[in-house]
């Protein structure tokens, strides 16, 4: 296919389309069929799918059938697999093993195919491509009609990795808000749940061996996860095609670990006038026994999952300061400054990690231009510098996550803890202008993007409101950046308007993009994506000139 004439597809394509994130590849005719028989949906293999799946397909036949009284077992029967105006999925997979995460895009990637008797046929790797390719399929179909078909779609993410961060520690997020997430993340067709667990107020996972961290640190008597909790979580998100990524912060962010008295020791008290944060004396034995002990019950209550975030950012010297036992160890062992005493607690903690607990998994560190620890090569460094200040990292060959402070950080902006103002905050705008494009010459390997939302002023009432609709846009950005060269911006706030109105139908309570007149006219409120002024509007028409003349000229070729 021509470059032009693959163009003039994309373009009536998102003319005629608002799914989000934008398929890569399509191939579409005129037809449009509505969809008479909800009810009567079908799920058909020709394999046996175990439970996991199954489970899946319960989860998608709800969202289908609107929650209506359509029984799930009904649309797995080999019956009635004829009745107009019905939907008939046929599904195909290479692998029905149960993934807990995916590394590589292809494992994401899916076609599918209907004609105009709306016969679905699907075709993915495994059930994380089946979670993706029966997303579209429910975005296509939830009008009630299908449009042009018959209907080809060849998709696949530009990135593996497309998440958020959530964090329980300042406030306790209760096991469904960690639930209705992954169900918010699937919509979008993200796939990673990074939990900030414990922080300097509170350390809310029951720990086997220092129980007295969590009853000591808990905001009320039941805000804590269980192993237990832990396990389902894991199991609810893989099922869905998500992978958790679980945090315990230090040496920094670590207040709530000595709030006991024979705990109290090992934590340095920080902070000039609020004397809430803390973090860790790395010169102690008891920090090292009560580290490995932490470790061990996360490497086995995370078993399941890729990797384990060690925090590791945010470390304060002045705190490092107040003891004169730290400068006399320092002395007696050659460590020379406060950033080589983080050295060597970071190479300690990993031989407990590596050595002690055997663990093989790998571990993720914050960073940005003013952390400068040594990473190893298998470490994974998460990025919460700018995008732009990677030159400054640029040798470093190691898996990058980026989650620039400006524009993703979702807490900015609306002050924090104590009333203060709290740098700028960044639109839904800001995110769509951002992308993950590193300097010339960078030698790591960006394997995608992630939106924290911290939780000073977060909590389960608010909790949904400042995550979407932003973390909706660096979703469709992750999965297909090129998706801004072959829309107009009206074109995407229409995308963008579907989003919202999907997401409220399901039940979760986001924070509208426009108002709603600007929601029914995107054309005349979204011309180009720096405002509308009479420059903007002519840069405007001159987009619709140059994509009328891409059309013209595939016409006539």
């Amino acid at each position: 296919m021509k470059l032009t004439s693959f163009l003039y597809l994309q373009l009536l394509f998102l003319v005629a389309f608002t799914i989000m994130p934008m398929p890569k590849q399509f191939e579409k005719g005129e037809k449009t069929v509505k969809i008479q028989q909800r009810c009567a949906i079908k799920f058909s293999s020709q394999q046996e799918f175990p439970d996991h799946i199954m489970q899946l397909l319960r989860h998608y036949h709800e969202l289908m059938t609107l929650n209506s009284n359509c029984q799930f077992e009904e649309s797995l029967k080999k019956q009635n697999l004829q009745i107009e105006g019905s939907l008939k999925l046929n599904i195909n997979l290479q692998s029905d093993e149960q993934l807990y995460w995916v590394n590589d895009t292809k494992q994401e990637a899916y076609t599918v195919e209907i004609d105009e008797k709306l016969n679905v046929i699907i075709n993915a790797p495994n059930h994380w491509a089946l979670a993706r390719a029966i997303d579209t399929v429910h975005q296509l179909t939830e009008n009630n009609e299908v449009e042009n078909l018959p209907l080809k779609i060849y998709d696949e993410p530009a990135y593996a990795y497309r998440g958020v961060m959530v964090d329980t520690a300042r406030h306790f997020l209760p096991l469904k808000i960690l639930e209705r997430t992954i169900d918010a993340l699937v919509i979008n067709k993200m796939n990673v749940l990074h939990w900030h667990i414990t922080d300097d107020e509170s350390f809310p996972l029951l720990l086997t061996n220092y129980s007295q961290i969590t009853n000591t640190s808990k905001h009320w008597e039941t805000a804590y996860f269980t192993k237990s909790d832990v396990s389902y979580i894991i199991e609810y998100a893989s099922i869905r095609g998500v992978q958790i990524i679980p945090e315990i912060d230090s040496p920094a962010h670590a207040q709530s670990w000595g709030r006991s008295s024979d705990l109290a020791e090992m934590i340095i008290t920080c902070g000039s006038t609020i004397k809430q944060y803390g973090q860790f004396d790395p010169t102690l034995d008891l920090t090292y026994e009560v580290l490995k002990s932490v470790m061990q019950d996360l490497n086995d209550m995370f078993a399941k999952v890729q990797f384990i975030h060690f925090g590791g950012d945010e470390a304060s010297n002045s705190c490092f300061d107040q003891r004169p036992s730290i400068k006399q160890f320092m002395v007696d062992h050659g460590i020379a400054t406060y950033f080589d005493l983080q050295v060597y607690y970071r190479q300690r903690q990993k031989d407990i990690w590596k050595n002690q607990i055997k663990s093989t998994k790998r571990i993720a560190y914050w960073y940005n231009k003013n952390d400068q620890l040594p990473a190893e090569d298998d470490d994974i460094i998460h990025w919460w510098g700018l995008t732009s200040q990677l030159v400054d990292v640029k040798n470093r060959t190691n898996d990058f996550i980026l989650s620039d402070y400006h524009p993703l950080y979702l807490d900015v902006g609306v002050g924090n803890a104590f009333g203060n103002s709290y740098d700028a905050y960044q639109t839904w705008k800001d995110f769509y202008k951002w992308s993950p494009q590193p300097p010339e010459g960078f030698k790591g390997n960006i394997i995608g993007g992630e939106a924290p939302l911290w939780g000073e002023t977060n909590n389960q009432n608010t909790h949904f409101q400042k995550m979407f609709l932003r973390s909706s846009i660096l979703g469709d950005t992750l999965w297909n950046p090129n998706s801004k060269q072959t829309e107009q911006f009206w074109q995407f706030t229409q995308r963008l308007s579907e989003m919202e109105d999907r997401m409220n139908k399901y039940g979760f309570p986001v924070s509208p993009f426009t108002h709603d007149y600007c929601k029914r006219h995107t054309k005349l409120c979204f011309p180009t994506l720096y405002g509308n002024d009479q420059n903007n509007q002519d840069v405007s028409e001159s987009q619709s000139e140059s994509q009328s003349n891409i059309i013209l000229q595939s016409q006539i070729e």
